[in-house]
């Protein structure tokens, strides 16, 4: 036993402090700070990150269909309908099947879900300010392109990658 514990020791591999210092731990741990940021300025509204960004997405896009907000917000299409149920049974949005293809559901906002994007800017101002905060100026510009282009030339790998709509063209 003694024999097997002193060759685990001297054998070269990963150490803990490699495992901190990998980008996967750093960016894994820079989601669980941002989430909790998330959750103590946003407590009032029992909203997910996830939850918000929907909330955005359907605003931004009146009658999106439920299948094009999956890759609009990057969510696993598993977990979609449970999700917008929730806001619909909580009154934000509004789901309907048109007449013209029973197999879709469009989606809306209602009055609620934009005033409560309204009241919550400055909370999810908030959010991005303390996350970023240890950062200078120049450090957030930085930091944000990087964490962008390393999060766009890598989105073809992720179980759900984002694949953006183009915007409605003003009638």
């Amino acid at each position: 036993m003694a024999k097997r514990a002193s060759a685990a020791k001297a054998a070269p591999g990963v150490t803990l402090q490699d495992v901190y210092g990998a980008p996967g731990h750093l960016i894994r741990r820079c989601n669980q700070i941002s989430v909790a940021l998330f959750f103590e300025e946003m407590k009032q509204t029992r909203l997910t990150p996830v939850q918000y960004a929907a909330l955005v997405a359907i605003h931004d896009r009146p009658g999106i269909e439920q299948v094009t907000l999956v890759d609009m917000i990057a969510i696993d299409r598993s977990t979609i309908g449970t999700m917008l149920r929730g806001l619909e049974a909580r009154g934000l949005i509004s789901r309907t099947t048109p007449e013209h293809n029973q197999r879709i559901k469009q989606l809306r906002i209602l009055a609620p879900g934009i005033k409560l994007i309204e009241q919550t800017q400055a909370q999810m101002a908030r959010v991005q300010q303390r996350l970023l905060a240890p950062l200078t100026s120049i450090e957030r510009k930085t930091f944000l392109a990087l964490l962008s282009r390393v999060v766009h030339v890598n989105n073809e790998f992720s179980r759900a990658p984002l694949r953006v709509a183009p915007a409605p063209s003003p009638d």
